[in-house]
């Protein structure tokens, strides 16, 4: 039995060419409070902490990991931002966004943007070395 000729499989490219109107993870950081003094400002806190979560997911721990993460990603970076002129918050700039942060909003925007909610009847269990590793990830932002 011939089986009939199959056409190569074509993934739909991207297009890179097109800014999106809206970039998903910006909104889910828009609405959380910017306690910063207002001189000296050049960066909005939601592109500070999507730029922040995004290195964390890509497994950068520690902001210097995060400033190199920064650097390798510029161009691609800016080009999906489009921050004004066409410049990054530096890790500096992410770390005081984040001492002045509410750490409650934080996980609640990016436990509402990743789509984590919990289940009903489920429990946390916490042990030593969950609570090490948030006093860890605390104790790095309050530095």
């Amino acid at each position: 039995m011939d089986l009939p000729p199959q056409s190569p499989a074509v993934a739909p490219q991207p297009s890179f060419g097109a800014q999106p109107e809206r970039i998903e993870i910006l909104a889910a950081f828009a609405n959380l409070p910017d306690v910063r003094k207002a001189s000296g400002k050049r960066h909005h806190t939601a592109l500070c902490l999507a730029l922040f979560t995004l290195a964390v997911t890509a497994g950068k721990r520690g902001f210097l990991a995060i400033d190199d993460w920064l650097k390798c990603y510029r161009r691609d970076l800016i080009a999906l931002f489009n921050p004004p002129k066409s410049r990054l918050p530096s890790y500096s700039t992410i770390r005081r966004v984040l001492l002045k942060l509410d750490y409650e909003q934080y996980s609640a925007a990016s436990a509402q943007f990743f789509g984590i909610g919990p289940l009903a009847g489920e429990t946390l269990a916490v042990d030593g070395k969950v609570l090490r590793r948030y006093c860890q990830i605390w104790c790095m932002a309050s530095s």
